[in-house]
């Protein structure tokens, strides 16, 4: 493996050292979105059956579709995992035997949920409650049978919908 001399300057005010970065707790600070928040997979629309579908269950509260840069589909149900301190965005069964496996297993140098949900404009993903639904839904075609012939591809989908805290384009 060969290395490339970058100049200290070129890295930025966030670099820190393999020991620094070795101590350090890649959650602290961090508002556990990951314990916050519930995906589940959802198929990605075909039809206009589809589309009323996800219009239905965008109008239960707590609820958003999220889709993923990839083009893959994510239904969200805000809700705090019971296993939460929610004061102190800390997990109360940490290093016990009661602690789920997807949890111990999470790597949180890699950490999706805080790229996405701690940020103003997430990199990854588009958020869709109702009302930015019905935004996309302007965009979408369906044929004469019902079904859809055209969905917005991502980066146009990121235009046509601002996300939470941000202003409409």
């Amino acid at each position: 493996m060969t290395s490339t001399f970058v100049p200290i300057e070129a890295i930025g005010r966030n670099a820190r050292s393999f020991s620094e970065m070795a101590e350090a707790n890649p959650c602290e600070g961090c508002s556990a979105p990951c314990c916050r928040i519930v995906l589940t997979p959802h198929p990605t629309p075909q039809t206009f059956t589809d589309l009323d579908y996800v219009r239905y269950l965008l109008g239960f509260p707590g609820t958003e579709l999220i889709v993923a840069r990839d083009g893959t589909w994510q239904h969200l149900t805000h809700r705090t995992c019971g296993l939460l301190d929610a004061a102190e965005s800390r997990c109360t069964v940490h290093d016990t035997p009661r602690k789920p496996k997807v949890c111990v297993f999470f790597d949180p140098y890699r950490c999706w949920y805080k790229r996405n949900f701690t940020v103003a404009d997430p990199p990854d993903i588009v958020r869709l409650d109702l009302a930015r639904f019905e935004a996309m839904l302007t965009a979408c075609i369906l044929d004469d049978t019902g079904r859809l012939v055209h969905v917005p591809p991502w980066e146009q989908l990121r235009a046509l919908v601002p996300q939470p805290g941000e202003a409409p384009a």
